[in-house]
């Protein structure tokens, strides 16, 4: 039997490598989420996944809301039996075993039970149950396996008549040798010299623990010895035959039982393919449940990308936390986390971030870069609602100083390496990330580099962010329209980061402020300053007004954005609050509806009643009564079909929800059959049957 090919649930997976993973810690974030994991299937998905097509990756967001809507309404499914089916060795596939089959039968028992659990949820989670609607039918396989082992994954005694025989055999050995044995413990003589009156086994066969200077008393084959030395275990020579009668027989059910595993092995490596399909719908339900989890717990959000409703035309973070220092927050390792905002691509292509070391210009370009690699692989991202961010076709980081000491590389060379990686695949489909750029080698000749670098980034329309110290690229984006200028703020009087991001205005490095705090002798700082070369004072004063046009500008653009939050929100809540009067009302009318149905019901019967009656009285007095009787019921059978009635009958399908009064109950619609008037309805695993005129779309308020 030839073995299958490896399997690998994210076939279409992107290279981690062109979306700068490990440089942005994703596995040390997706280790986050593992708490979240209801089964193994879900620790394998988060080992192994990665960046997704773009299909995929909305899908999965989407999958998240879907699932959060479920836990927001306390209304969750269970995902019970819900395992990794295959190993990740394929060669493992044909050793199967009792443990690995009865995965496999709960495994694909829940497939069908979480299919028929969303098709009655599937109003809320459209899109989950039509992923888990698009599985393969497994229930053949679920039968032939349900036939063969039960629920511990044993072969049942019915797998096969040859096993039935067998069982049959063994059972009546087994109670020929105990038979056997209670005439041997019968007898006096080998009771007197027992140790005790138990019967033992030693490598299946039956023994009894005779007193080692007795045991030539006890005829019959000596198959152990006590550790003390003081008893020997004997088969008595009555059984021995029976004994071996039983050994083969059950030798020959081992042959048997393995034949069967390995026939019903066989089977279902034949149709690996249909598990596969499973495992991955059902993986892809398994990561919207890690998902909710961790929105849940860490406030996180799937980000919307540009284009979608209401959402920014590019990158916008809004109070976003980085999941790492989040997690250091919890165990008490820092105090708090900073939320950070940034925006980059409506007006400008490219933001220079300045300011002091340990200020949070690396954790802005971090934040920046990991979220949009988690939206890339379909996760939620700890921020506040109304972030978006693009689906970018990957991202090329230059961040940290470590060496390449493999390659002889300094830290300065390893940059350049990374930074020419980077150009080969900067386009406007890829942000770019560049940590402290320029820095490492001779400040002008560094500074030079960086503006050719920026230069070239702008022409070609590249998503950019920047972090330095370089003055000469502080002023880059004052002579670019497309550049802009962020900081980074510090608090110079207690030299603590203060980790908030103002756009649209250079920072100062600090770097004699902070020397004087830490108290570096001051005729050393005097001197530092009397040989540090100041610009020209005009230039300083036309930055410092840009700089105040800009601060200003960005201002009054979140002052915008706020007031456009609250009237975005504030139309939200108009919004919801007049559904909420539409459907009250129509709620009411139902009622009102239902009731004038359930009035004329009744009125029907007992106008049937009066009709029944008609050949019991006089003819005379029943002509005259009939045709009142019928004109009665003309009147009522026009009166209970009202337009919305006949509206609401011609709109039942499968999938409606309906309302049965006979049954008190709300129920899913199974089947309509509108040339017989009849609907087939659906709670639980019943199914009833009944009328046009028995069915109502009223609901509960």
């Amino acid at each position: 039997m030839p073995a299958p090919s490896p399997l690998n649930y994210f076939e279409n997976a992107l290279p981690r490598g062109d979306f700068a993973w490990d440089v942005l810690e994703m596995r040390d974030v997706l280790g986050l989420m593992e708490p979240f994991c209801a089964s193994s299937l879900g620790y394998r998905a988060l080992r192994d996944l990665g960046p997704r097509p773009l299909d995929e990756a909305r899908l999965a967001l989407q999958n998240i809301r879907e699932m959060g809507e479920l836990v927001a309404q306390e209304t969750v499914p269970s995902l019970a039996g819900l395992v990794d089916p295959l190993p990740e060795d394929p060669t493992d596939l044909l050793a199967y075993d009792e443990d690995r089959f009865a995965k496999l039968r709960g495994f694909l028992d829940a497939a069908g039970r979480l299919t028929g659990w969303f098709e009655d949820h599937q109003e809320t989670a459209p899109g989950l149950f039509e992923g888990l609607s698009a599985m393969p039918d497994v229930t053949p396989l679920l039968a032939r396996i349900d036939q063969i082992v039960d629920e511990r994954g044993r072969v049942r005694r019915e797998a096969s008549s040859l096993l039935q025989r067998l069982d049959s055999r063994t059972e009546e050995l087994n109670g020929q040798v105990t038979v056997a044995m209670r005439g041997v413990l019968a007898r006096a003589e080998v009771r007197a010299v027992l140790s005790d009156n138990v019967v033992h086994r030693r490598s299946g066969r039956p023994v009894l623990a005779v007193r080692a200077k007795s045991s030539g008393r006890v005829k019959g084959i000596v198959h152990d010895r006590s550790q003390s030395g003081e008893s020997v275990f004997i088969e008595p020579r009555e059984v021995i035959e029976i004994g071996n009668h039983l050994a083969a027989a059950k030798a020959d059910r081992r042959r048997e039982v393995e034949r069967i595993l390995i026939e019903l092995t066989r089977y279902i490596i034949e149709r690996i393919e249909r598990i596969e399909a499973v495992a991955r719908c059902l993986m892809e339900l398994e990561m919207a449940w890690i998902g909710a989890g961790f929105c849940k717990a860490h406030g996180a959000h799937p980000a919307v990308q540009p284009g979608d409703k209401g959402a920014s035309s590019a990158l916008l973070l809004r109070s976003a936390r980085h999941p790492l220092l989040i997690d250091q927050a919890n165990k008490g390792e820092i105090d708090q986390v900073v939320p950070i905002d940034l925006r980059l691509g409506d007006s400008f292509d490219m933001l220079i971030v300045t300011g002091p070391n340990t200020g949070g210009k690396t954790l802005a370009l971090k934040t920046a870069g990991l979220f949009s690699v988690m939206t890339r692989a379909g996760l939620a991202v700890p921020c506040a609602e109304g972030t978006t961010i693009p689906m970018f076709e990957g991202i090329a980081a230059d961040i940290g100083d470590e060496q390449e000491i493999r390659q002889n590389l300094s830290t300065f060379a390893s940059h350049l390496v990374r930074i020419k990686t980077g150009l080969k695949r900067a386009n406007p489909e890829t942000l770019v990330l560049l940590d402290e750029l320029g820095g490492g080698t001779d400040p002008d000749e560094g500074a030079a580099l960086g503006e050719a670098v920026l230069e070239t980034l702008l022409q070609r329309g590249v998503p950019t962010l920047v972090s330095t110290h370089i003055g000469r690229l502080k002023e880059f984006a004052f002579r670019h329209p497309r550049a802009e200028n962020a900081c980074t703020e510090f608090d110079l009087k207690t030299l603590a980061p203060m980790y908030h991001l103002l756009v649209g205005t250079p920072g100062e490095s600090g770097a004699l402020v902070i020397a004087r705090r830490l108290g570096l002798p001051e005729e050393v700082v005097q001197l530092a300053q009397k040989r540090l070369k100041r610009r020209d004072t005009e230039i300083t004063e036309l930055m410092g007004d840009v700089r105040k046009a800009r601060v200003q500008a960005e201002e009054t653009r979140k002052t915008a954005e706020r007031e456009l939050d609250t009237a975005r929100q504030t139309e939200r809540e108009l919004k919801e609050r007049a559904e909420a009067m539409d459907r009250r009302s129509e709620l009411l009318e139902k009622e009102a509806q239902r009731g004038l149905e359930e009035r004329l019901r009744d009125g029907m019967r007992h106008l049937s009643r009066a009709q029944a009656l008609l050949p019991q009285i006089p003819k005379d007095t029943a002509g005259p009564l009939s045709e009142i009787l019928s004109a009665l019921e003309a009147d009522l059978s026009g009166a209970s079909l009202t337009d919305r009635r006949q509206a609401f009958i011609q709109s039942l399908k499968k999938g409606s929800m309906v309302y049965l009064p006979r049954y008190r109950q709300r129920m899913l619609v199974h089947k309509v059959e509108k040339d017989k008037q009849r609907v087939t309805c659906k709670l639980g695993s019943m199914k009833v049957q009944v009328s046009f005129d028995e069915v109502t779309p009223y609901e509960s308020l």
